[in-house]
């Protein structure tokens, strides 16, 4: 078995994050807890798992905040227990290679992809499920922390691993696997998206267009078609995309913002001492998929009174923002992570299962966004264009012919 892997060594950890203020080489160098390992291929720890060979993973934005060490020790998710080892990439797609078909329900030469931790209620086999397992909120499993006896080995970054049952879902024959490598992030947006619905004529925003904001303009369109959808865009070659991808306005992170959004809703726009400015309306929705101080304090600032943020992004650090908009305004701050179970045409769906419907219909259009591929070997190569967007013009870098990777 070739992996990628995070060991949490904290003298590594340390001394890497030391290294990286002078060069970001650091977290590629020796001395830090990123290594590509190559391992003897585990037995299935028990009859129902599954041992699946990767044929195309993509890079999501979590992996990158694990290579590069990038978050704080002092913010909640790092005050519980951790893996001692993280095994990279789980935006894939694969082939079922050892399966028990009557324990697992999978058989060898299926396709799958993976819908993500492996630390959930049903992943452990537990008969009596926590409260949101229950409730089917499986990424927010109550127990996900606590010891168990089996854990997942291998990940995305390279040719197997093994994994429960329950983490993996069966991929249509008629959704290809560039396609597929988005069941994740587009079941991501689509939970986002239902944390708060647009209702028509309403005025949404998403602010930050990566993967996750492409995907969500496009939910958003495909759930609501009368809402008026804008969108904030740091190139112009993401604008036109977002266009595209159904945005009917798209202004650039460097205009004034508060001025777009002032002429995008109609608000009213007011100026404070020394630049301090505030809206009265604004957007009834915004979706912050950065999720850094800056974009936050703005989505804020522009929702208008009783309107909803909501938050996607990822950020591993304390933030200082504005938070006097939640009281004065009365505007709600929701967080959405992961994927969930949600209510579509009448009945009760996974996001995973309704991204892979989008995809086989064409209602989510994902070609356009993967825009990079490299083997396994040339991962340096492959995360330094996934951050660097400006120049790369990256969206989704993914890594190919993971079932032979090797240099």
């Amino acid at each position: 078995m070739q992996t990628m892997v995070v060991d949490m060594d904290v003298s590594k950890i340390v001394l890497t994050r030391l290294l990286s203020r002078v060069t970001p080489a650091a977290c590629f160098a020796p001395t830090s807890p990123l290594r590509l390992l190559t391992l003897p291929d585990p037995p299935l720890p028990r009859p129902d798992w599954v041992r699946v060979r990767n044929r195309l993973c993509g890079i999501c934005g979590s992996d990158l905040h694990q290579i590069f060490l990038d978050a704080s020790l002092d913010v909640a998710p790092m005050a519980l227990p951790s893996h001692r080892r993280i095994y990279l990439g789980h935006e894939m797609v694969g082939d079922v290679i050892e399966a028990d078909p009557a324990l697992s329900g999978f058989h060898p030469g299926e396709r799958v992809v993976r819908w993500g931790r492996a630390d959930d209620c049903a992943a452990r086999g537990l008969p009596d499920r926590c409260l949101a397992c229950a409730r089917g909120h499986r990424v927010l499993c109550e127990r996900a922390s606590e010891p168990r006896d089996h854990h997942p080995i291998g990940g995305g970054f390279g040719d197997t691993f093994i994994t429960p049952p329950s983490t993996l879902v069966p991929v249509p024959a008629d959704v290809r696997d560039e396609q597929a490598i988005f069941t994740e992030p587009a079941a991501v947006a689509i939970h986002a998206a239902w944390r708060c619905l647009p209702q028509p004529g309403q005025h949404v925003l998403v602010l930050g267009v990566g993967a996750i904001g492409f995907l969500l303009i496009q939910v958003l369109r495909a759930v609501q078609p009368q809402a008026i959808l804008s969108a904030v865009a740091e190139f112009p070659w993401q604008a036109d995309l977002a266009r595209a991808c159904g945005a009917d306005h798209v202004f650039l992170a460097h205009a004034d913002g508060y001025a777009e959004a002032a002429a995008l809703t109609g608000a009213r726009l007011y100026h404070g001492r020394g630049g301090n400015r505030m809206l009265m309306g604004g957007f009834d929705i915004v979706f912050d998929v950065v999720g850094i101080p800056a974009t936050l304090t703005n989505a804020l600032r522009w929702t208008r009174a009783r309107g909803t943020v909501v938050l996607v992004g990822v950020n591993l650090h304390r933030m200082a923002v504005d938070l006097t908009p939640v009281w004065y305004q009365e505007v709600n701050l929701l967080g959405a992570v992961g994927h969930d179970i949600v209510a579509w045409q009448g009945a009760e769906i996974s996001t995973f299962a309704l991204a892979l419907r989008w995809m086989q219909s064409g209602q989510l259009r994902t070609d356009p966004l993967l825009t990079h591929r490299f083997p396994l070997h040339a991962y340096r190569q492959a995360f330094a264009a996934a951050v660097d967007k400006r120049h790369a013009r990256s969206i989704k870098v993914a890594f190919e012919g993971l079932g032979n990777a090797g240099p």
